[in-house]
């Protein structure tokens, strides 16, 4: 996790990537809470899942605090679809293959053409999907594999990698914890216009969002719509992953609004006070 902002860390090497070294305990500032959320909580999850119909999923922890991953919803995982751009785009500016345009429109534009450059850039696909499954390794993910081959016809490989939300909240909760992470993260709070939907839309989001067809039973139908990354909380930041079906693109975008909405109002309103010092 990022360091304290009373105490910054010298950079460490560790392994071909440099990592902040962590502060000790007692300096580090306290997470905003241990749970975000309590059986209240999840009730209110649960109905509000029945409001909105289909499959619907949250996973969120505090900055300081990401093994505290806290899942509700029946939606656990599915294909990452673009949210995989983040992995990718990290390893490309680590292996400094990654120029700056392409970069740009990958993360804030979500442009696929930008991102097949990034991942072209790392070499075959398999040395592509073995460079962002280890900045998924340094980054918290201990399960998740990006995926190099291209199992739907149309589609990138690295976008069908499957990706759990309690992963890409772990994940996300480290992203600043290399200078490549930090680049990419601040492209994150960057998304153009017409993407500011579900999370996005809250303040100070940092946010990778990604949609394709959905697959439910075997069966392809509908839409799996979803983000992640970090928005602000009066007593520091959130990091949040949330995923929805609906039968096409705007209505899974109505349902990450109205999650949205919800992680709002249950886990605080945000604001500018407290802020980690990543959000700096």
């Amino acid at each position: 996790m990022p360091p304290s902002a009373a105490e910054p860390a010298a950079p460490v090497q560790a392994g071909t990537r440099t990592v902040e070294a962590q502060p000790p305990a007692e300096k580090q500032r306290a997470p905003v809470a241990r749970r975000l959320l309590g059986a209240a909580d999840r009730a209110a999850f649960e109905a509000l899942t029945t409001r909105l119909g289909g499959r619907v999923g949250l996973a969120l922890a505090p900055l300081r605090d990401p093994d505290t991953v806290q899942v509700v919803g029946r939606l656990r995982t599915g294909v990452a679809w673009s949210t995989s751009k983040v992995p990718v785009a990290v390893a490309a500016v680590e292996a400094g293959t990654a120029p700056a345009a392409s970069l740009r429109a990958a993360i804030t534009a979500s442009d696929n053409v930008a991102a097949t450059r990034l991942w072209a850039s790392l070499g075959t696909a398999t040395a592509a999907a073995s460079a962002a499954t280890e900045v998924l390794r340094a980054g918290g993910d201990a399960t998740t594999q990006i995926e190099s081959r291209t199992l739907r016809p149309g589609f990138t490989p690295f976008g069908q990698t499957t990706w759990r939300l309690a992963d890409q909240v772990r994940y996300a909760a480290r992203l600043s914890c290399t200078p490549a992470g930090r680049r990419v993260r601040t492209l994150m709070g960057q998304v153009v216009a017409g993407q500011r939907w579900g999370i996005a839309g809250l303040p100070g989001a940092r946010v990778k969002g990604g949609w394709g067809p959905g697959v439910s039973a075997g069966r392809a139908g509908g839409y799996l719509v979803r983000q992640f990354g970090t928005v602000r909380h009066r007593g520091g930041t959130v990091v949040v992953a949330v995923a929805a079906t609906a039968a096409d693109l705007g209505g899974g975008v109505r349902k990450l609004d109205a999650i949205a909405d919800w992680v709002s109002a249950r886990a605080g309103a945000p604001g500018a006070e407290g802020r980690d010092a990543a959000d700096r």
